[in-house]
């Protein structure tokens, strides 16, 4: 479904967040194909006009794979977005997470509206064990914030324990994944990443189709086929202001009804729809 009038100010900001520490040499190829089914993802939504991306790899430093002429992030609109090659991807190195994460946060915060929806994937086959400018206090405090502003994190780990990852991060638990580090289980896992960008970029389309201006973020990124369970931060709407949305995921649509609320209001589902 098409987005509707009057949401041309409304951006969905996407960060990719990609490890190219040296343990990723063995799935390079497939990290890379992973990444263009992604980007696809992106480019096909319903509201790939105002979808914008920035894209940053790490090791023991963090690079914007996408940058302007000094060297600093870009934000690329989807309707230029390029696939990436062998020629943009080196893996080698050690793993400065804490790093790349928090360069994307100090990124979309000074990039992104006050209703921009904001979506961060983070992407990593071992633990952190490099970084020298962000602690996992300081991101997961920053992330704990963000995500009650409606941002949206997911992390997609291999070789880690995901409950620790959390802790360390403050990801939501439902938004995060765990994957194989080989061949077949690194297609897998970008199969079920560009399905999860494809849900959630449809539950926003359907739910701007419907009047919405507030972000929407969800803690189920990766059950969104079978849970209706966006929430909307209060952004263009006075408080007790009821907004009638419709979101849907992989596998059919939910309508719900919200009532504004001054901090975040979760999204209750009515009985009886398909």
């Amino acid at each position: 479904m098409p987005v509707g009038k009057g949401q041309l100010n409304k951006r969905l900001l996407v960060g990719i967040v990609l490890d190219r520490s040296s343990s990723m040499e063995s799935i390079k190829a497939e990290t890379i194909s992973g990444t263009n089914e992604q980007f696809s993802a992106l480019r096909d939504s319903d509201d790939a006009a105002n979808t914008f991306v920035a894209f940053f790899s790490f090791n023991q430093e963090v690079t914007p794979v996408f940058k302007n002429d000094d060297g600093s992030p870009k934000l690329v609109p989807c309707d230029s977005l390029e696939d990436i090659s062998a020629a943009d991807y080196f893996p080698s190195g050690m793993t400065a997470m804490y790093d790349a994460v928090g360069d994307a946060i100090e990124f979309f915060s000074a990039e992104a509206k006050k209703a921009d929806d904001v979506l961060i994937v983070v992407i990593s086959d071992g633990v952190e064990n490099k970084s020298s400018r962000f602690t996992s206090e300081q991101i997961s405090g920053q992330v704990k914030e963000l995500q009650d502003s409606g941002w949206n994190f997911t992390y997609i780990g291999a070789n880690q324990d995901l409950t620790q990852v959390a802790a360390q991060l403050g990801f939501h638990e439902g938004n995060m994944m765990a994957f194989d580090a080989n061949s077949a289980g690194t297609i897998q896992m970008s199969s079920a990443v560009s399905g999860a960008i494809r849900s959630y970029t449809h539950c926003r389309s359907e739910a701007l189709a419907s009047g919405s201006t507030s972000r929407l973020s969800t803690q189920n990124l990766y059950d969104m086929g079978n849970k209706d369970d966006l929430n909307v931060v209060n952004d263009g709407h006075e408080v007790g202001d009821s907004v009638d949305l419709t979101v849907s995921g992989g596998d059919g649509c939910g309508t719900t009804t919200v009532t504004a609320d001054a901090e975040v209001d979760e999204v209750d589902e009515k009985d009886g729809v398909s």
